[in-house]
C-alpha cells in the first residue's frame, strides 16, 4: 500500500542555515519529482516506506515501483523497483525518485533510432571500441570463442553524445548508453550496468552527477583489486554533523571505517565500510565521490547503510547462504551481498579497516577541483555524454545523461568477466604513493568485490 507523502523530521539537528536551505531544496526536489507518481497512469505507480529494524541504523528509506516499460524499448525488460535511503525523508525520496527515473530514461531506446555502422567508415568523430577498458593482454590470451570482442571493423549500433571538453558531436556505441541493450546482440565491449547513469535538475548538473559515479567507482575497483591500504579518515575531525551521523553507523554494535580513496584526479573519494561481528551481513560497503568533502562523507554513510538494509532484507527473503555462493558464478549484486554476508569475508578486507594509515578531515578536504569535468579532462582523460531524458521526464524540469568515461577502471557484476586492463590498476596505486612498484597482475585480488 502507497504511504501518503508527508513531510517529516527526521534530524532535528540542523548545523548551519545552509543545512536548512539544503532541506528546503530537498522538499522542493520531492514536491516536483512526485508529480510522476500515479497509480495508474504514473511512470511510478507506487511508493512505500521501508521498515528499518530498531537495531539498525536510524535511516529513512523507501521503494518506488515502476511502470512495465517493455512496450516502449527493444532492450531487455528490467526490474519495476528502485529504492532510496538517506538521513531524512524528502532526501530518500528524492534518491528513490531519482533511481526510477534514471533507470526509465537509461532504457528506453528504439533501433531505428540508432546509427548501424563500422568504427572505421564513419567520417564524424566516434568513441574508438577499443580505447573502451576491458580485459587486460594476458585475460585476452586465455579467454574462450564465447566472448566476440568488438573491434574497428564490427557493425555496431551508435549514438549521438558529445565530448566534454571539445563539445563535439560524437558517435557513442549503444551498448555502452542503454541498460536494457542485448548483451549478446553485438560483439562484446562491456556488460551494461549503471555507472554514469545521471539525473539532475539541468545537464551541468547531471553530467556532474554521473562523472561522480564514475569517478568513485573507478576509485573503488583500483584500490580493492590492489588491496591498497588506505588512510583512514579521523571521525572525530569531521564537521559535527558527521560524527553525529557515523554515530548514527556505530550505535548499535556495528563498526564503522571511513577511506580516503582520492586518486590521481585529485576529487574527493570516500569509502564507508561497515563490519557487524556479531549479526549478518559482517561487510558492508559503499563509496561516494564529489567537489565538497563533507557531502561526500555523508553520501557513503547514507549508501553503507542502504546496502546494509538490503542485504538484510535479502538475507531475509532466501534459503540460501553464503557457503552456497560459487565466487567465480557471481553476477550480480545481491549474490555478492550474500558472499559478503559471511563473517568469514570480514579477513578480506583486513588492508582497509585494519589500515596504519591515517588522515583528517582537513586532509581529505584539501585542494578540492572546482569542476568534475575539468578534473577528468585536466588528467588526460575522454568523457562523454549522452542525453537520455525523455519528453515527460524533461517536463519535470529534469535531465538524465548517461556519461562514460572510458579509460577509467570500470566496475564489474559478472565475476568471469573480469576488467582488469587500461593500466591504472599499476600506475595510479603507484602515482598517490601507496606503491613503490606496480602491482603484478598474478598479485591482482581474486576474492570477489564486495561493491554494491
Amino acid at each position: 500500500m502507497t504511504e501518503e507523502l508527508t513531510i517529516t523530521a527526521v534530524d532535528s539537528h540542523v548545523d548551519t542555515e545552509a543545512d536548512s536551505h539544503v532541506d528546503t531544496e530537498r522538499q522542493s526536489d520531492r514536491e516536483r519529482l512526485q508529480q510522476i507518481a500515479e497509480p495508474t497512469t504514473g511512470i511510478i505507480t507506487g511508493v512505500r516506506r521501508v521498515s528499518v529494524p530498531p537495531d539498525e541504523p536510524s535511516v529513512e528509506s523507501y521503494v518506488v515501483e515502476r511502470e512495465d516499460f517493455t512496450p516502449f524499448t527493444d532492450g531487455n525488460p528490467m526490474g519495476h523497483s528502485e529504492g532510496g535511503c538517506a538521513f531524512t525523508k524528502d532526501s530518500a525520496l528524492v534518491a528513490a525518485y531519482g533511481e526510477a527515473i534514471e533507470r526509465y530514461c537509461g532504457c528506453l531506446y528504439r533501433e531505428e533510432h540508432l546509427r548501424t555502422a563500422v568504427f572505421n567508415d564513419l567520417a564524424d568523430p566516434a568513441l574508438d571500441p577499443t580505447r573502451v577498458v576491458n580485459f587486460a593482454a594476458h585475460q585476452r590470451a586465455t579467454m574462450d570463442g564465447d566472448t566476440e570482442l568488438c573491434g574497428t571493423e564490427d557493425q555496431i549500433a551508435w549514438v549521438a553524445g558529445v565530448d566534454l571538453e571539445s563539445g563535439a558531436t560524437t558517435q557513442i556505441p549503444a551498448q555502452l548508453v542503454y541498460l536494457s541493450y542485448p548483451p549478446a546482440a553485438e560483439p562484446f565491449i562491456r556488460n551494461p550496468i549503471s555507472t554514469g547513469l545521471a539525473a539532475g535538475q539541468d545537464r551541468a548538473m547531471a553530467i556532474e552527477n554521473g562523472l561522480a559515479e564514475c569517478i568513485e567507482r573507478d576509485a573503488f575497483m583500483l584500490y580493492y583489486l590492489t588491496a591498497t591500504e588506505l588512510p583512514r579518515i579521523a571521525l572525530d575531525t569531521v564537521p559535527p554533523r558527521i560524527q553525529r551521523l557515523s554515530r548514527r553507523v556505530t550505535a548499535n554494535g556495528c563498526e564503522l571505517t571511513v577511506l580516503d580513496a582520492t586518486t590521481d584526479l585529485g576529487v574527493p573519494v570516500a569509502i564507508a565500510v561497515c563490519i557487524d561481528r556479531a549479526c549478518r551481513p559482517a561487510v558492508s560497503v559503499a563509496a561516494a565521490a564529489g567537489l565538497d568533502a563533507a557531502s561526500v562523507i555523508e553520501d557513503a554513510l547514507a549508501e553503507v547503510i542502504q546496502t546494509r538494509l538490503a542485504t538484510i532484507h535479502r538475507l531475509d527473503a532466501t534459503d540460501r547462504t553464503p557457503g552456497e555462493i560459487d565466487p567465480a558464478d557471481i553476477d550480480s549484486f545481491a549474490e555478492r551481498g550474500l558472499l559478503w554476508a559471511d563473517h568469514d569475508r570480514i579477513a578480506d578486507l583486513a588492508f582497509w579497516i585494519d589500515s596504519e594509515r591515517t588522515t583528517s578531515f582537513a586532509g581529505f578536504a584539501s585542494d578540492t577541483p572546482t569542476s568534475l569535468v575539468d578534473a577528468v579532462t585536466d588528467s588526460g582523460y575522454d568523457a562523454y555524454a549522452v542525453d537520455v531524458t525523455t519528453r515527460e521526464i524533461a517536463a519535470l524540469d529534469v535531465t538524465v545523461q548517461r556519461v562514460i568515461v572510458p579509460r577509467l577502471q570500470p566496475l564489474y557484476l559478472v565475476e568471469r568477466l573480469r576488467y582488469l586492463g587500461g593500466g591504472r590498476l599499476e600506475s595510479v596505486p603507484v602515482e598517490m604513493g601507496y606503491r613503490t612498484t606496480p602491482i603484478d597482475p598474478a598479485a591482482i585480488n581474486t576474492v570477489p568485490h564486495p561493491f554494491p
